[in-house]
């Protein structure tokens, strides 16, 4: 990488003659340099995003089909359950049934 150098005493005379107290200009010609300097390399790039919207893709493509089979598995023990639970009302009503019947033949 090129390095470069600034002229901060001319830099500093433009901020003067565009506004800046001494102070500010001070401050700008100093800050400037220190934002060059600043480590991208953290940075997603578009080629992470686009991995990681892959992985969230597949992560919920996985979470989909746990939940169609959870809610699958669901369904069939609430059905089991209705279907028993018919089975036994049937059983008490033919069973009050019977009672009555043989009430009304004594």
């Amino acid at each position: 990488m090129a390095v470069t150098t600034m002229d901060t005493h001319e830099v500093v005379k433009e901020w003067l003659a565009a506004g800046f107290s001494g102070d500010q200009a001070g401050a700008v010609t100093r800050v400037v340099p220190r934002s060059q300097d600043i480590d991208l390399s953290n940075l997603a790039t578009k080629a992470d995003l686009a991995a990681t919207k892959a992985e969230l893709l597949a992560g919920l493509a996985s979470t989909r089909a746990d939940l169609q089979i959870g809610l699958a598995e669901t369904k069939a023990g609430i059905l089991k359950w209705m279907v028993g639970s018919m089975g036994v009302q049937t059983v008490v009503l033919l069973g009050a049934v019977v009672t009555i019947v043989k009430m009304m033949v004594h």
